[in-house]
């Protein structure tokens, strides 16, 4: 036993799907951190808050990109796998064009409901800056992922700056120093710039040859693709961060807190689901279009195996450890130890589907991805309108849980029959010979 998990460690896949993961749980553990020690820095009702204008920020982020973060991943590897430096350039001076502009009349948005609402203007600034950076660095790190590595992709968007935020709260904590929202989003805007300005030096790091290539673009092509992505993004931050709003406008501010510190901790699957996107992102897309069918299969099976591992050493954290995790945020946050179980079975099931979705959408198969999400997000709201007037924020997590369990099962069932890969922990059960009978990688030029 002993010589096959060595064996297995061995794997290129598996080390590269563990260095992912382990970069996602580290990142992980820098957000427990940072949230709990804010928690503990800030009144519930300013924790509240900053938790509610933190989820309308990060979907205010990805409304302003236009899809542009998910249209790079799609045809960076294209282009590279077909060595066209000159679409290559065409398609990163586009998005960025798009993504600017896009970015400024969301802020502006912002900044005009915030002030209808009577918000603080320290608060809408700090907001707004939160927005721009935040969009920047999600940006940037699909650019450094494609063309420079994982690690500076995503270890500047997710582990640099977190870890400053963290030392920051430490002091603050020592020091008894309460914060309040807008201090706090000043304070991780600082931060997360510093890890933009890192990938912006990588990026232009290894671009020297296009300056002398012409853009070329395909425009029809990207207008399409990016429409799908940019819906689709929309409704997956959507259906990670509405639920704090729905919290914060149909109880209050401070059970909106507890609701966000709860789901954060449940989030632990999907550092696992997040960390396959990342792998799969980086290395399926390049298999895919090279027609690598045989290693397409194999790192399926083997980031299918990681996942099983990740899946049952979460959920037996979360039910032993949950209630000291819940306590970190501060006394009254322990009592939903209940809450967070709920989430936890939710996004376990996520989890263990795999990465469908990362391989419906960069396989050309985006069209289909977008009604499943739709659905998931109306399905939700559904959820809470009748369940949290009956059984409050546990009526929330079981809203959540049924959601994306009927949203998993979709997307793994449209994932094998449009692809012809099984990304689920369930391919683990089926032997060699049927698994080459049924994988049969179809042709990227497939469309719905």
């Amino acid at each position: 036993m002993i010589a096959s998990i060595l064996q297995f460690m061995r794997r290129d896949v598996t080390r590269g799907v563990a260095g992912t993961i382990l970069l996602k749980v580290g990142s992980g553990v820098l957000a427990f951190a940072l949230f709990s020690l804010a928690a503990r820095t800030m009144s519930p009702d300013g924790f509240g808050i900053f938790a509610t204008w933190l989820s309308v920020a990060q979907i205010a982020a990805v409304v302003g990109l236009v899809g542009q973060e998910s249209l790079l991943v799609r045809f960076l590897n294209e282009y590279q796998v077909g060595e066209r430096p000159d679409l290559t350039k065409g398609v990163l001076k586009s998005s960025l064009k798009i993504a600017s502009l896009a970015m400024l009349i969301v802020i502006g948005g912002i900044a005009i409901v915030a002030s209808m609402r009577g918000n603080w203007w320290l608060l809408i600034l700090a907001v707004s800056a939160y927005t721009a950076v935040n969009a920047g660095l999600m940006l940037g790190s699909q650019i450094a992922r494609s063309l420079v590595s994982i690690l500076m992709g995503e270890g500047n968007r997710e582990f640099l700056w977190r870890a400053i935020v963290v030392l920051f709260l430490l002091v603050m904590l020592l020091v008894h120093r309460q914060l309040d929202p807008a201090e706090m989003f000043a304070a991780m805007t600082i931060a997360m710039s510093v890890g933009l300005v890192a990938q912006i030096v990588s990026v232009a790091r290894v671009l020297p040859d296009l300056r002398r290539t012409p853009a070329r673009s395909e425009t029809s092509r990207w207008r399409s693709s990016a429409l799908h992505f940019w819906i689709a993004s929309i409704l997956e931050v959507a259906s990670q961060y509405l639920d704090v709003i729905l919290v914060y406008w149909m109880l209050d501010p401070t059970t909106a807190g507890v609701y966000f510190a709860a789901s954060r901790l449940a989030n632990i699957f999907a550092m696992v689901s997040a960390a396959l996107y990342t792998f799969g992102a980086r290395r399926l897309p390049s298999l895919y279009f090279s027609k690598n069918l045989r290693e397409f299969e194999r790192t399926s099976r083997l980031m299918a195996e990681v996942t099983a591992l990740c899946v049952v050493a979460g959920l037996a954290t979360i039910w032993i450890g949950g209630p000291y995790l819940l306590n970190l945020f501060g006394p009254h946050f322990a009592e939903q130890h209940s809450v967070l179980i709920v989430l936890a079975i939710g996004t376990a099931i996520q989890a263990a589907g795999g990465p469908a979705a990362a391989i419906l959408q960069l396989t050309g198969h985006e069209r289909i991805y977008v009604p499943v999400v739709a659905a998931n997000v109306a399905l939700r709201l559904v959820g809470f309108l009748v369940l949290v007037p009956f059984l409050g924020v546990l009526g929330a997590a079981i809203s959540t849980t049924v959601s994306l369990a009927l949203a998993t099962i979709a997307l793994n069932v449209l994932c094998r029959r449009r692809s012809g890969v099984d990304p689920s922990v369930l391919v683990l059960l089926r032997f060699p010979a049927s698994r080459r009978g049924n994988y049969a990688v179809r042709s990227a030029d497939s469309r719905d």
